[in-house]
């Protein structure tokens, strides 16, 4: 079910179509709630242990770890209870949820969300009070219009400035100029940037053609994309043979991009432990991924050896196509010699 988060149309010079942006993705997250855990008040506590039968079974240790009844003794067994010291009792919970309760560092009593505006602190406990009537003023209305004003090349845009993702979809009577839009963007090659207001926000967004849809990403600022010159490197660091290795390497791992195949581990054990819980069954420690802190001192080497390891695959796997090859050709020529009359 799709999250329809504007509605709208789209203005494309004169071209005017009716869309509506909803998410394209979102992070999934297992929520956990915050509960307080209080011992119950407990007294003295009847425990029910189940016992072999002495009579038949002879004199027991109840230290010895062994005095449980095993289930093939069958109905020879006796139960009796015992009264527990309270603090040798196992203790049993009970759970509440809890709610935030605000209160102010000065007196320390309990403020009411009516009492709370919002303050610029621009010094040590110095405040600018901005009042609530003054942020609504400046804030941006929703618009009921994206208005595409230019085209960029798409290998122009760096997708560091991409920040959510929404798709764009067309509304009726507008699926002649979406179709439109969409083809002309794909066959130029390019992104289209446009502007909209949203949540009491003027975002930028970026126009992407995909096979079948337009996406729109809401746009960072300059101000908002951090600079790395840390990580600038010198490329005349790098041989030719080096780097004649390297991309080697590259092509014998390259494949298609299946996102399918990558799973969220985290999330996946999470999911486990709950599913554990619920159930009540054994909780098995799921097994943890050994990181390798070794250093590698030979990084042409170390490259080499796993192009050596790639190209070792691809042979064995046309060892084994010729191999079987070969037996089918054998057993026809066999089938052959049996037919041939002596």
């Amino acid at each position: 079910m799709r999250s329809v988060v504007w509605t709208g149309h789209l203005h494309f010079g004169l071209v005017v179509m009716p869309v509506s942006l909803f998410a394209a993705a979102r992070a999934e997250t297992t929520r956990f709630k915050r509960i307080h855990r209080r011992k119950k008040p407990v007294g003295s506590a009847m425990v029910e242990v189940t016992y072999v039968n002495r009579e038949r079974h002879g004199a027991f240790d109840p230290n010895s770890g062994d005095d449980f009844l095993p289930e093939h003794f069958g109905a020879n067994k006796e139960r009796f209870a015992e009264e527990t010291d309270p603090n040798e009792a196992v203790a049993e919970y009970e759970y509440s949820p809890v709610r935030q309760v605000l209160r102010s560092e000065v007196t320390g009593e309990e403020v009411c969300t009516e009492e709370l505006v919002k303050g610029y602190e621009y010094g040590p406990n110095q405040f600018a009070v901005i009042e609530p009537a003054a942020i609504e003023r400046v804030a941006v209305k929703t618009s009921d219009t994206i208005d595409l004003f230019h085209f960029v090349k798409a290998e122009e845009v760096d997708p560091l400035y991409f920040e959510r993702s929404y798709y764009v979809a067309p509304e009726q009577g507008g699926e002649k100029a979406y179709a439109l839009l969409l083809e002309a963007m794909r066959k130029e090659g390019y992104f289209g940037v446009a502007r909209v207001g949203m949540h009491k926000h003027e975002h930028m967004l970026i126009l992407r053609p995909r096979k079948n849809c337009i996406v729109a990403h809401t746009m960072f600022y300059v101000n908002e994309v951090r600079r790395a010159p840390e990580f600038e490197v010198d490329g005349s660091l790098v041989n030719e043979r080096e780097l004649s290795v390297a991309r080697a390497l590259i092509k014998g791992y390259s494949g298609v991009f299946e996102p399918e195949k990558f799973k969220d581990i985290y999330q996946e054990r999470i999911k486990g432990l709950i599913h554990e819980e619920l159930s009540r069954g054994a909780n098995e420690t799921p097994p943890t991924a050994a990181w390798s802190e070794a250093i590698v001192p030979d990084l042409t080497e170390s490259i080499r050896l796993s192009l050596a390891e790639v190209d070792s695959k691809d042979e064995s796997r046309k060892s084994g196509q010729q191999k079987k090859s070969v037996r089918q050709s054998n057993g026809s020529k066999k089938k052959d010699r049996e037919k041939v009359p002596a």
